[in-house]
Order: C-alpha cells, then structure tokens, then sequence
C-alpha cells in the first residue's frame, strides 16, 4: 500500500537499509513512480502537499522529523504553543509490532481516538 502512493524505494532511498534480507525484500517490488499528492487530493492546498510530500519518504534520514513537521507552514495558522506539550516519556504502540492490513490499521486508530476522547472527557 505504501509504494503505491510514495513509489517503489530509489538506491538512495535504500542507503539506510543494512540488512540483506530487507534488501531483498525490497529489490521484489516493481518500479512504481511516486503519485502526484495534487490528483489524489485535488482539494489539497499546496503547503498541505507539501508537508504531505515531505514526511511521506521512505527514507527516514530524508523524511521531516516530528518537530519539523509541526512547524511546517501548514499548521501557522491553527498552532496555539501554549495548548503544546511534550511527552515525559517515548510513546510506546502495542500495534507497531503486529502485521497490519488496512482494515486492522483502522480498526487501531479507532480504538486509540475512542480512548483519547473517553480520557479527555474524564479530564485526564
């Protein structure tokens, strides 16, 4: 599902990778060219494709980092710095270790919306 959005990953794409069987895993895909974001979202501003653009890499030496992408223009106009905060501690996703297919994927994030919204509504 990926590679159909991001294309099939570049030899500089796969610098990072070290593992000779990921590799291979890798080199079994068929060239794909990366979708023009604008066709699938034609409503999309172009700061909205741009961020879209830039944290949708494979390679993540390449990609926006979390903060970069926060400060990325999109977000001026709707940031509120003083609502931010950080986390005490690295975020730990049960999910990120199971195979997820698209149906498991957003049955996931349900789930971890619902919890969010019934912990807000607690005032947790």
């Amino acid at each position: 599902m990926i590679f159909e959005v991001i294309g099939t990953p570049t030899e500089e794409d796969k610098s990072y990778v070290t593992d000779a069987k990921a590799l291979e895993y890798l080199e079994a895909f068929p060239p794909r060219p990366k979708i023009d974001l604008h066709k699938i979202y034609p409503g999309a501003g172009d700061e909205a494709i741009d961020l879209l653009n830039r944290i949708l890499v494979f390679n993540p030496y390449f990609r926006l980092s979390v903060d970069e992408a926060l400060n990325h223009p999109f977000f001026k106009k709707i940031k509120k710095a003083e609502k931010e905060v950080s986390a005490d501690h690295e975020v730990q996703i049960e999910f990120e270790k199971e195979h997820l297919d698209r149906k498991k994927l957003r049955q996931l994030f349900l789930e971890e919306v619902e919890y969010h919204k019934t912990k807000k509504a607690a005032g947790l």
